[in-house]
């Protein structure tokens, strides 16, 4: 890996642009790379430059000042929408940019705000808009992405000593979980699994819907507790036909039915997660929930959850394992080959290993913040533009 830049990159008081990315997953895992901005530079102001569906898993981090919304659908589509958010960034004057966005759009915004330091990788083509470049061959891209993320940082001087997700709940935020329970009428004793059977971006990362269903009624007939679907609106049609496969009313749809923030506190109450490839995954590795990742076509080496608690299920015997690719032309054997049975015995290895505790036991161990960040929407940003 090459870094290359005319001088240090340094702010001390100044204020600092970080671009994060656009997927729920990616960011969970750049909450450890907010943590070592911070401590690299604690006078400094720090603002997130971040797409509305992500804001809420920044929203009460305590190593960020503010949030810029990027409304790429709204004011900010096309290149006349570039041009408006550089100019009103342009008149926040910034110091210095962390490009955590590897696309082209990010370092030209950053450009175009006449960011003087202008960090980030030289993919997509960007370099020539960069202050401080890092090149990194393919290769070194198959690495966790958290790691890949902090060794931008440390090559070009910031503390990288410390390598944890965080992501606090909101006060209102837990209280609001623990009634959404009792409206379902589970009691705070009971445990709870949770199930993410979506991924958004690539269907081929989805284990099947009826083993999801026969797995979660496997569950219930072991343990006492309910099973909670989650997903996004265009995952509720797949939770419905799950809970109605399982034919069983211990299993609780609630895809579609939440906002991500409702979401994550009721993850972070669940004694276990069984799921995808997703960026819930990783919602649940930063609230320190024992999780059961059930991986087929990406590659655990750079996706695999942040945390000491999981059990990945996956066949390794299947040739083209871990090919990355959206389109399967091999009969998806990577996901075929998972048997219920196999990711049962994966749950009870979980529970061997790490216990499986009741919402209330899980409500106690929550990182609760009362901050909330401020957000600048796009609607605040038209009076300045």
């Amino acid at each position: 890996m090459e870094f290359s830049s005319p001088e240090p990159f340094q702010v001390n008081h100044g204020s600092i642009l970080v671009r994060s990315q656009n997927w729920i997953g990616d960011v969970v895992v750049a909450t450890a790379s907010l943590r070592c901005v911070r401590r690299s530079f604690p006078g400094a102001s720090i603002s997130v430059l971040a797409k509305p569906w992500v804001i809420p898993i920044l929203v009460h981090n305590p190593h960020i000042d503010e949030i810029i919304e990027y409304d790429g659908k709204g004011i900010h589509v096309g290149m006349g929408g570039t041009l408006r958010l550089s100019r009103y960034l342009r008149a926040r004057r910034f110091n210095g940019a962390i490009l955590l966005q590897r696309a082209f759009e990010a370092a030209l915004i950053a450009f175009l705000a006449r960011i003087p330091q202008r960090m980030g990788y030289t993919t997509d083509a960007r370099g020539l808009l960069l202050t401080h470049r890092a090149r990194a061959v393919k290769e070194e891209f198959n690495i966790p992405r958290l790691e890949h993320d902090l060794k931008l940082l440390e090559g070009f001087g910031l503390k990288v000593d410390e390598k944890e997700l965080l992501l606090p709940i909101g006060t209102e935020q837990k209280g609001g979980a623990e009634q959404r329970l009792r409206a379902l009428g589970i009691e705070m004793d009971e445990p709870l699994v949770g199930f993410s059977p979506g991924a958004v971006g690539s269907v081929l990362k989805r284990w099947y819907p009826e083993r999801f269903a026969e797995l979660g009624a496997r569950i219930r007939g072991a343990c006492p507790g309910r099973v909670l679907l989650f997903g996004s609106p265009d995952e509720k049609e797949l939770g419905d036909e799950i809970c109605r496969m399982a034919a069983d009313p211990g299993l609780v749809n609630l895809a579609g039915h939440t906002t991500l923030d409702e979401a994550i506190a009721l993850i972070g109450l669940c004694g276990m997660f069984v799921t995808n490839d997703s960026g819930l995954m990783h919602v649940a590795a930063a609230l320190d929930v024992p999780l059961v990742c059930i991986f087929g076509p990406t590659d655990p080496t750079r996706t695999a959850p942040w945390s000491q608690r999981y059990v990945l299920v996956r066949d390794e015997g299947v040739a083209c394992y871990g090919c990355k690719m959206r389109k399967c032309d091999q009969d998806h054997m990577c996901m075929d080959r998972i048997t219920v049975e196999r990711a049962y015995q994966g749950v009870l290895e979980a529970i061997d290993l790490y216990g499986i505790d009741s919402a209330g036991i899980r409500s106690d161990r929550l990182t609760v913040a009362d901050r909330r960040v401020p957000v600048v929407t796009a609607e605040m940003q038209k009076v300045n533009t």
